[in-house]
């Protein structure tokens, strides 16, 4: 069956006819996986593709303890992290280009559906098999793109074995993690697999603390030898502080400490809950030949009150702050269709892929927010201040837009060494917008096509060569402060790249250089009157040049190593924001970041194995707020990591994080509202497996 890159079937699946990637025990510490979903949501090898595009494995996510999916960012190139929205949801920016900063930021899949429309807490990575970066355009295929890439993240799924394992970990600031992993065959055609993971702490910064369940079920129902049923669950809920962090005092960073709060202690943490549910029914008519057909289900829930940061006011004396409640609804339906098989004309041979994908979204957002009286002194904040009232409606809406797509994929093979892959999507969406405050409706209906092009020369077994062109397309939700909707986001890129994978598939490197370019990007409007940032504008055309370069694999049966490093040029290209000039750099996005983790393990006879390893991330100065009249200064943060596997099924670890600790910043908003990085953190665990 050809599905998500990382899967375990019975022992009589026709895995070597479809060419499925499958978990074994001797890959179990892979660091390089060499096929994704994501790529061709077939079978193609990530080799063969004009795309670049990187799998983070399990076995990384393992050794540096990742507790959410954004702890892998710091080691894939051109990714970089961008402001947290307090806490409440994570972001990224990929190659300069981040999602829709108005509806949740990050751009993510989950096993191929989109996961990120409506607001979701930071993923956890207790039920995460493994994350794909995809470089570049990804609308051809999965509509709904950024230009910059996606991520596709693929979960856990039933093993046709049995297998346990619980996970204690303990940390700094009172930080501990509980995580439950059974799976394993109730019949001969039925398999299981459920994910619990508990976590509760509090962190660097004064008075915030977080808590959260993540409930995971999933099973495989292998209903004829050639018809599969699939079914994966998330059930998350979350309730985080929220914490704006803190300003640079007259656009400079380092007067106030990092874990200063100017929030207010006694506001109850925002809860947040994100269900999901998703069934994928596949088929096989023969070797070369299957149909697929899935549905996702989200739920999302957001809601709770907040003291928030406004601005520095008292020539840098003293903060203005505001009282916020948020309530905010979504559910999302999702339906994808598709066949995909092989044949041949004449010396041609096609990898064809045929589908179409619809889907349902509703939004209710209410956002009421009240000014404080009394302004908080910077240096000696006195908390306690009475709330004020809610006397001013921010929104008041229900956004419903719905989709349907149509694309076609053929990968056209010419000989043993050229790949011609040609593809493309019509989208068409409709957008309504209900208004409470205005009492009116906000609609606009919207399609394009989205070409993929690229070839891809394949001269040895080891080495490939490739170059692509793409567009993306993207609806904009929400509307502006004069109550009109947004023009959707569109983009091209254009990439050539150069690869090296070891014929065993044990490591491989890429390089590439791409040049895209987004139009109709949604910036904050601080040219509308007071509550001024509530609302976003059509900010104009941005572009991105760069280049970057990976490394990762095991470089011997011992030894680990993942390496990345990029350079981009992120400017702004046209704007239409009265105070931003055309060729400002873009807010939050570094010139260069670079990074690398290694781990070395050593055989200890009887009494097991030891590994040690460190990592290293070097983030580059970024511009920190619209008018660039404030930057970010650059980083570099060290981890240090260990594990004992004392025996098969003990497992111990200790792991230390901004090993020297580092004062840096990861994020901004502008220069009111700035987030600062992790003090040190040590963290110690113990896994046992039956």
């Amino acid at each position: 069956m050809a599905q998500q890159s990382v899967a375990t079937k019975p022992a009589d699946t026709k895995v070597e006819e479809l060419g499925e990637v499958v978990i074994t025990a001797d890959a179990e510490k892979a660091f390089f996986i060499p096929q994704s979903f994501g790529g061709s949501r077939t079978n193609i090898p990530n080799r063969e593709l004009p795309q670049n595009i990187r799998v983070m494995s399990r076995q990384q996510l393992e050794d540096i303890t990742a507790v959410r999916m954004q702890d892998s960012f710091d080691y894939v190139s051109g990714v970089s992290q961008q402001q947290p929205f307090g806490g409440l949801w994570e972001n990224y920016a990929i190659r300069g280009f981040t999602g829709d900063s108005n509806n949740a930021g990050i751009g993510y899949m989950l096993n191929g559906f989109a996961a990120n429309r409506g607001f979701n807490a930071p993923r956890d990575a207790a039920n995460i098999e493994a994350i794909e970066f995809l470089k570049g355009p990804t609308a051809a295929l999965f509509g709904a793109g950024d230009p910059g890439g996606t991520i596709n993240v693929v979960t856990k799924k039933p093993l046709w074995e049995w297998k346990q394992s619980l996970q204690s970990l303990a940390g700094s600031f009172d930080t501990f993690r509980h995580t439950f992993d059974s799976t394993g065959p109730l019949t001969e055609n039925f398999a299981y697999r459920f994910n619990y993971a508990y976590e509760d702490g509090n962190s660097f910064r004064d008075f915030v603390g977080s808590s959260r369940q993540l409930y995971a079920p999933a099973f495989t129902w292998k209903i004829t030898e050639d018809t599969t049923l699939e079914y994966t669950g998330e059930f998350l809920i979350s309730e985080v502080k929220f914490d704006r962090g803190i300003p640079a005092i007259n656009l400079g960073l380092g007067s106030v400490p990092r874990e200063r709060f100017y929030g207010e202690p006694s506001d109850a943490p925002i809860k947040i809950k994100n269900y999901t549910n998703q069934l994928r029914l596949t088929h096989e008519f023969n070797d070369d030949w299957f149909f697929r057909l899935g549905v996702s289900h989200k739920i999302n829930r957001l809601k709770g009150f907040a003291s928030e940061t406004r601005d520095i006011v008292a020539g840098g004396t003293q903060m203005r702050r505001r009282y916020r409640f948020r309530d905010y609804d979504s559910t999302d339906w999702s339906m994808q269709a598709e066949v995909a098989g092989k044949f041949t004309t004449g010396a041609l041979e096609h990898s064809i892929l045929l589908g179409s994908e619809c889907y349902w979204f509703v939004q209710d957002q209410i956002l009421l927010s009240g000014n404080y009286a009394t302004n908080l002194l910077i240096d000696n904040p006195i908390y306690g201040q009475p709330k004020p009232a809610l006397g001013t409606t921010i929104y008041d809406r229900t956004e419903k837009v719905q989709g349907l797509a149509f694309f076609l994929q053929d990968q056209i093979s010419f000989g043993k060494h050229w790949k011609l892959l040609l593809g493309g999507r019509h989208d068409r969406f409709q957008q309504i917008i209900y208004d409470r405050n205005a009492g009116r409706n906000i609609t606009q209906e919207q399609g394009a096509w989205t070409p993929r092009v690229g070839l891809t020369w394949l001269p040895t077994d080891e080495w490939s060569a490739f170059g692509s062109f793409s567009q993306s397309f993207r609806p904009n939700f929400g509307h502006d402060r004069n109550l009109k909707p947004f023009a959707p986001e569109s983009g091209r890129a254009v990439e050539i790249g150069v690869r090296y994978q070891q014929k065993d598939g044990r490591w491989g490197t890429s390089l590439s250089i791409f040049d895209i370019q987004k139009r109709n990007v949604l910036r904050t409007d601080l040219t509308a009157p007071p509550p001024a940032g509530d609302f976003m504008i059509n900010g104009g055309q941005v572009n991105s040049r760069g280049v970057e370069f990976d490394l990762n694999g095991n470089l011997t049966d011992s030894f680990r190593l993942s390496a990345s490093v990029t350079y981009q040029h992120v400017k702004i290209d046209e704007s239409q924001i009265p105070g931003i000039a055309t060729g400002s750099a873009l807010l939050n996005i570094p010139s260069i970041t670079a990074n690398m983790l290694a781990v070395q393990e050593f055989d200890l006879g009887k009494y097991g194995k030891l590994g040690i390893g460190g990592g290293v991330s070097y983030v580059g100065e970024r511009t920190g707020n619209d008018a660039g009249t404030f930057d970010l200064p650059d980083y570099t943060t060290v981890r240090a990591l260990s594990y004992w596997q004392a025996t098969k099924n003990v497992r111990v670890t200790f792991d230390v994080d901004n090993l020297f600790d580092s004062t840096f910043y990861t994020g901004s908003v502008n220069e009111n509202i700035v987030v600062p990085g992790a003090a040190r953190t040590f963290m110690a665990g113990v896994q046992i497996s039956f």
